[in-house]
């Protein structure tokens, strides 16, 4: 007989717990359902932000190929405002700059990648949009703003970046210091060149060290 008494007991200590508790953890099974459908339907969303900010930018390098520049840059300012957050929109400001670049805007190319530099979450992407910034602050004849933007350096970039400085410095007269830029970025490139994808620059920065053999020769 206990044993049936006891059974009942705990059927009524059961009873009241459940009576007393059923609806905080009905609460909390909710919220962790909920939690499990919000954060699916996050994923869902941004799956879906992402494949249509890949589609808008594989539409404007079509149009940049085109040369439908009025196009792309809707295309470009669709993806700015829009599509921010995705790395689509630092990639299209950085692909309309070029074809700006390509058709004298230089303005608007300058507009764009500062635009890239601010929005662009991938650090190492950094760097190119800053040799490239240069490049169009040079053309504009702001050789300062230019060679600032070089001289925050880029261990990525460095070869690039110190080419740069050479031209830049040649083009201003002063062929020691494009000289000594020019050595430092054959001097960054890694071993044997020949045959590899270095082989171009090598190439192309020991043509312009070989112009400036009589700036080497004063020095040594």
């Amino acid at each position: 007989m206990s044993t049936h008494y006891d059974d009942e007991a705990q059927v009524e200590d059961l009873r009241r717990w459940w009576k007393d508790n059923w609806l905080p953890l009905a609460v909390g099974l909710g919220l962790g359902l909920a939690a499990i459908f919000g954060w699916e339907y996050y994923r869902t969303q941004k799956n879906q932000t992402r494949a249509e900010a890949s589609q808008l930018f594989e539409e404007l390098k079509t149009a940049v190929t085109a040369k439908k520049y009025d196009d792309a840059v809707k295309m470009a300012d669709r993806l700015a405002s829009d599509f921010e957050s995705t790395p689509y929109a630092a990639a299209g400001a950085m692909k309309l700059a070029q074809a700006a670049v390509d058709d004298n805007k230089l303005d608007d190319a300058r507009i764009r990648l500062e635009w890239a530099y601010a929005h662009a979450d991938d650090e190492a992407l950094k760097p190119l949009i800053h040799l490239r910034l240069a490049r169009v602050l040079w053309q504009q004849g702001k050789a300062p703003d230019a060679l600032k933007l070089l001289d925050a350096g880029a261990d990525s970039y460095a070869v690039l970046f110190d080419e740069l400085r050479g031209d830049i410095k040649l083009a201003e007269g002063d062929r020691a210091a494009a000289l000594a830029a020019y050595t430092k970025a054959i001097s960054g490139l890694d071993g044997e060149t020949t045959g590899t994808p270095n082989a171009p620059i090598a190439e192309s920065l020991q043509h312009k060290i070989d112009d400036l053999a009589d700036v080497a020769a004063v020095k040594s």
